[in-house]
């Protein structure tokens, strides 16, 4: 039987199936580009993307543009064109994740990622470098591609904020709750909330969409990482604080966020969203539960 977390977002997943089975694709072909035929590199690449991540950032896109697309088109049909760039998007993001990944792993000296060895543990730094750069590289040829100045500026400036945040850490990590919580801002609110802007600006959003969809992201992700904190016991040490009640209050703003929005199936699932990630909290209680029994 499923657990309550895992149904949210299985049923995402069967929302965005058509969706995020283009996304599949788009990443496929874009590795094949990348590698260039050649079979070590291909290998390289394989390795890193043959154990799928739950695909987060391309949904935050996905669910963006779909809601935007939802409101703008009253029940037109919907567009090709503008499916295909929601798509390109959403595979641009996932791109830069993936290699905010392989360099988070270098910095950290991490050996396993997803139950698997880290690309750096496997091959080695340099070539887990310049792998992550060069997925980085193609992430914005894409952007370039779509030709939406407006979203590479939004884009480029959270990859900086996101680099110069992991530097900040390393020579002066956070020392109260306040610089704690800006650090879970750049190192995975930032992402999030760009993929939500960026998700609305594609669709044709107002200023007032794009900035209550950007302000969801932001809020989701802190949420997401306050849980995830507490899932894996990286509480901070040098201040008391309830990483669950955190976690509660900014979940809070995230739906507070949404309320003003017009109501549709897209904006059912970012709600969802909130829930998986707040029941995820119930997997550990029960994995702890089954394991005295």
């Amino acid at each position: 039987m499923k657990n309550e977390v895992n149904i949210w977002l299985e049923n995402i997943y069967e929302f965005l199936k058509k969706e995020l089975s283009l996304l599949e694709v788009e990443m496929k072909n874009r590795l094949s580009s990348v590698t260039n035929n050649k079979i070590d590199l291909h290998n390289v690449f394989n390795y890193f993307f043959d154990i799928r991540g739950k695909r987060l950032r391309p949904i935050l896109v996905l669910l963006s543009a779909g809601l935007v697309r939802s409101i703008n088109s009253k029940g037109l049909v919907e567009k090709n064109t503008q499916i295909e760039n929601e798509i390109q998007l959403a595979a641009a993001l996932e791109l830069i994740h993936n290699s905010s990944l392989i360099h988070d792993d270098i910095v950290d000296e991490s050996s396993h990622r997803r139950e698997q060895i880290t690309m750096n543990h496997k091959f080695n730094n340099k070539i887990a470098v310049l792998v992550g750069d060069l997925i980085y590289s193609h992430a914005f040829l894409i952007m370039n591609d779509l030709k939406f100045p407006r979203i590479s500026g939004i884009l480029s400036e959270c990859v900086e904020k996101m680099c110069q945040s992991e530097i900040n850490e390393i020579i002066s990590p956070y020392a109260d709750f306040e610089q704690y919580i800006a650090y879970l801002d750049a190192k995975t609110a930032k992402l999030m909330s760009t993929c939500c802007k960026c998700g609305a600006i594609i669709s044709g959003a107002n200023e007032t969409m794009i900035s209550a969809l950007g302000e969801f992201g932001t809020n989701f992700g802190i949420t997401y990482q306050l849980i995830d904190d507490y899932l894996d016991d990286e509480q901070p040490q040098k201040f008391d604080v309830n990483l669950l009640l955190q976690a509660k209050i900014y979940s809070g703003k995230a739906k507070k966020n949404l309320e003003n929005l017009e109501d549709n199936e897209h904006k059912k699932h970012l709600m969802n969203l909130i829930r998986y990630v707040m029941d995820k909290q119930n997997l550990k209680l029960k994995s702890y539960q089954d394991h005295c029994i």
